[in-house]
């Protein structure tokens, strides 16, 4: 018979570039589909085992997860292949430590420490935008978050502050000229920079935003920005 379900491990080969590959391992934990994409998530096996170090194997790992130990956006975590990637919060009440994770410069993903009053909220970028058979309307963000609204100036490429107490949207930060942006593609990623300009976009032409980054200018796609204020 034939193997039915996903596995739980990823070849290293596979791994997206915010990953960190030790040449001496042929696997790593697979994260989960549906949070991110794969190519820009690692799992929380990972973050607590290689980035962390707070745990030196998997059945350490999964001991804190069974415990109740790590938080991530608000949710006790209950698999080590849970998909971590940009902006998720993660809190680790025993210990009373919290990290938001980044893009380090070289691409890799990376944790800052952060205050209690930083986790309750997210940064979130709006990817879709619908409408309800209610008329109410649906927001579609980077990580898979679904909120519903009434508002419609809400628009696509901009960023939310999102309350991951109760899902509420608290600050909007629409894509437009003097915005503070932080990349996540390119050769410029894990920089913050100030909007210029935007380039309209068309069929053939991708939309681009022109930054200002210690002095230097330059020009990048809009999926290579994420609005952070």
């Amino acid at each position: 018979m034939t193997k039915k379900g996903s596995t739980k491990v990823l070849k290293t080969q596979c791994v997206g570039k915010v990953h960190k590959i030790d040449k001496n391992k042929t696997f790593v934990t697979r994260p989960n589909p549906g949070k991110h994409t794969l190519k820009k998530v690692v799992s929380l096996g990972y973050v607590l085992r290689d980035i962390l170090h707070l745990t030196e194997n998997n059945r350490e790992s999964i001991y804190l997860l069974r415990n109740k130990e790590v938080i991530v956006d608000k949710k006790p975590a209950k698999t080590i292949n849970l998909a971590i990637g940009l902006f998720d919060i993660i809190e680790f009440p025993k210990i009373k430590k919290s990290y938001k994770v980044i893009y380090k410069q070289n691409a890799l993903i990376t944790l800052i420490e952060i205050n209690s009053d930083e986790t309750k909220y997210k940064l979130c970028k709006i990817v879709k935008k619908l409408i309800t058979k209610k008329g109410e309307i649906q927001l579609v963000t980077n990580d898979g978050r679904t909120v519903i609204t009434t508002n419609q100036a809400y628009k696509t490429k901009a960023s939310i502050k999102l309350d991951l107490e109760d899902n509420t949207i608290k600050e909007y930060y629409p894509l437009e000229k003097a915005r503070k942006v932080f990349l996540i593609g390119g050769k410029h990623i894990g920089k913050s920079g100030t909007i210029i300009s935007i380039s309209k976009g068309n069929m053939i032409k991708k939309e681009l935003v022109k930054l200002k980054i210690d002095d230097k200018e330059f020009e990048t796609t809009q999926n290579n920005v994420f609005v952070i204020n």
